[in-house]
């Protein structure tokens, strides 16, 4: 059961208040100093704060914005590595899928995904039954601690060819034999999830501030004591001290090493994922994976080629991944329109009935991970197998650094904890274990998702459409009812379903400094399609009496999220400026 963290302390409410935690940076000394504010950076934080160290967390751009936001939305429990035969793995991608299941029960679900089967080789439904039969041993602890059954990962089972083409029959094809099902989890927002976990880590003590980005770091005597920091709205620049500096910071980890220890570089392949956001509901409850024409050449046991993954989500269909060697410069990821077309006419070989085009795109999806050995231009491709760990003391004999990249997005939490756990033996503190994988992320503490519902409804009344009351709680979760008591009260925008009051409580209370951060990741309102001119403005003008935006700020912060379709790199949304 996930512990609760009822006793919160008021968090600030004023824009005004940025000025406290930058002086605190500027001021105080600190036990650790995180950089990136990602899924790996967030929960590091958390877990540090939870322990009693005193921490720091900055972030060069907003909470969540980069590879953490852009992903399939699927929480990985592993069922790939029993072909790799990398047990090991997949316990504990399971065990960390369930983590998330526990403690952000708002923001995930499980999701079945169903595996077509044929004929009576490695593709039929026998070798399938097998393995999920393995799948449901190495796994049989994967419901432990998870309150709410709605929260549960079923047991894998296989489906008759009947009810599959009821359920697709754009997927009926020759010596169909029906399906193997298997359940994931998926993020309704993975954003949102990074935001909570940050709020978390707030809660718990540590200082964290978005739009502040580590220039160099500070180094006397092979020994690091800190970051040269800069506000990125502002432009001023101090040193944050520190005991130990967690470079978190991904796919961008290896530059600001580089910066610091040109003679040292960190080498890890980078691997661009991409997944796109389809926008028609092609699927009904349940996900699919499709077998593509590449192979995967690490797997010992293979039903055949790699697979595509389908999920349903929201009113929308995501598709990924497509991957490629990665190695040009991480602030410059971008996907071209070319790749974009690639990836659609690799789904239509795969998913033909679908008829899928490049006009069904509305969202392109993409990061950087840690790869595997591959060259460029390579196609049946090697993917990365762990996350990255390094104690540069050991490495290059630099001391109180630590760099840290995850594989995955499910393993963040993991990377966290295991950079925390290092960097404790390095200060050489006995602090008590991690409890991140135990206690409920901000707005977690729902219990049963039908009762959050119901209190919603009762306290909204019952003028509230049903989709305001379910996005209310997929949302806020427990803090729901925090929104609605501020004086829009039940007030809707023009599409019919976001209430002012949540623009209104993201920028008052969310430490959101642009309209792109609440659009696209505090209220997950522009991540399926683009949105129209009235909506952008309305939530312009919400978010604006509570940031004191001008007209021409306003105009500028549209501009910004629409520079943001169909995928904006790092580098361009810089260029759109917050000052």
């Amino acid at each position: 059961m996930a512990q609760s963290s009822s006793a919160r302390p008021p968090l600030p409410v004023s824009p005004a208040t940025r000025a406290a935690p930058l002086a605190q940076l500027g001021h105080d000394s600190f036990d650790l100093i995180i950089i990136g504010g990602g899924i790996g950076g967030a929960c590091a934080a958390w877990d540090a704060s939870l322990r009693g160290l005193k921490v720091a967390l900055i972030e060069r751009a907003d909470y969540g914005s980069g590879a953490s936001a852009h992903s399939l939305k699927v929480l990985h429990g592993g069922i790939r590595y029993l072909q790799h035969l990398d047990i090991p793995r997949l316990r504990e991608s399971c065990a960390e899928r369930s983590a998330f299941l526990r403690i952000a029960p708002h923001l995930t679900r499980p999701l079945p995904f169903a595996l077509p089967t044929f004929g009576y080789g490695m593709r039929g439904k026998f070798p399938l039954r097998a393995a999920f039969q393995l799948l449901n041993v190495f796994t049989s602890g994967r419901n432990e601690g998870i309150e709410s059954r709605a929260q549960h990962i079923p047991a894998p089972f296989v489906m008759s060819r009947q009810d599959f083409v009821q359920r697709f029959p754009a997927f009926d094809a020759a010596g169909l034999t029906g399906a193997g099902v298997f359940y994931d989890g998926q993020m309704l927002n993975p954003a949102r999830i990074v935001y909570s976990i940050v709020r978390s880590a707030q809660t718990a003590g540590a200082v964290v501030v978005n739009y502040c980005a580590a220039e160099r770091l500070l180094i006397r005597d092979r020994r690091v004591e800190g970051v040269a920091a800069r506000d990125e709205l502002t432009g001023a620049t101090f040193d944050v001290r520190a005991k130990i500096v967690l470079n978190l910071t991904g796919p961008f980890a290896p530059s600001l090493h580089r910066r610091a220890q040109g003679d040292s570089p960190i080498n890890v392949p980078l691997s661009r994922d991409m997944a796109v956001v389809i926008k028609r509901k092609l699927l009904p409850d349940m996900g699919i994976g499709i077998q593509t024409r590449y192979k995967d050449p690490d797997a010992w046991f293979s039903r055949g080629n790699r697979h595509l993954f389908m999920a349903p989500w929201r009113n929308y269909t995501l598709i990924g991944v497509n991957s490629k060697v990665y190695d040009g410069d991480p602030y410059e990821l971008g996907v071209s329109e070319m790749e974009i077309q690639g990836f659609i006419d690799e789904i239509r070989e795969a998913a033909p009935g679908l008829g899928v085009t490049r006009a069904d795109v509305a969202v392109v999806n993409a990061g950087l991970l840690p790869f595997g050995e591959n060259q460029p231009g390579q196609k049946d491709l090697s993917f990365g197998k762990r996350s990255v760990l390094i104690d540069h003391a050991a490495r290059e004999n630099l001391e109180g650094l630590i760099t840290g990249m995850t594989v995955r997005w499910t393993m963040g939490r993991l990377l966290g904890q295991n950079a925390v756990d290092l960097a404790c033996k390095k200060l050489q503190l006995d602090t008590r274990a991690s409890q991140t994988a135990t206690t409920a992320v901000h707005g977690g503490d729902v219990g049963d998702r039908d009762r959050l519902l119901r209190s919603i409804r009762t306290q909204a009344g019952p003028q509230l459409p049903e989709e305001s009351i379910v996005h209310l709680a997929d949302t806020f979760g427990g803090s729901a009812g925090e929104v609605l008591k501020l004086p829009d009260g039940t007030a809707i925008l023009c599409d019919g379903r976001t209430l002012a009051a949540e623009v209104r409580y993201a920028a008052r209370n969310e430490m959101s400094e642009t309209l792109a951060d609440i659009v696209l990741r505090r209220l997950d309102l522009g991540t399926g399609s683009e949105l129209g001119d009235q909506l952008l403005g309305e939530c312009a003008g919400v978010a604006g009496e509570e940031l004191g935006w001008d007209a021409e700020r306003r105009r500028r912060e549209i501009d910004r999220v629409k520079a943001s379709y169909p995928f904006a790199s790092p580098r361009s949304q810089e260029r759109h400026g917050l000052q």
